[in-house]
């Protein structure tokens, strides 16, 4: 949930998050531009080892945008700072 410019910890401004529904609301509550994101909680178990095809990927990676300016405050994402665009693939 860290986004540049989305201040999670300024939002919950110490908030115990002990519970599921209290992140859960505390999350859909907050914006970024203006926008609230989409929140849900999923309970079934990720399976491992499951890769996408080469076409399937493509798709995903016309969705996002890799970030470098966080570089500097997050060495360690890499190639997993993103931005995930809202547009069609």
């Amino acid at each position: 949930m860290k986004e540049p410019g989305l201040k999670g910890e300024n939002y919950w401004n110490g908030s115990i998050l002990e519970r599921v529904e209290t992140a859960i609301k505390l999350a859909e509550n907050m914006t970024w531009k203006g926008i609230h994101p989409v929140v849900r909680l999923v309970k079934e178990t990720y399976q491992t080892g499951v890769k996408l095809t080469k076409k399937a990927m493509k798709k995903v990676e016309n969705q996002i945008q890799r970030l470098n300016y966080g570089e500097e405050n997050f060495p360690n994402l890499g190639k997993w700072f993103i931005d995930i665009c809202c547009g069609s693939s």
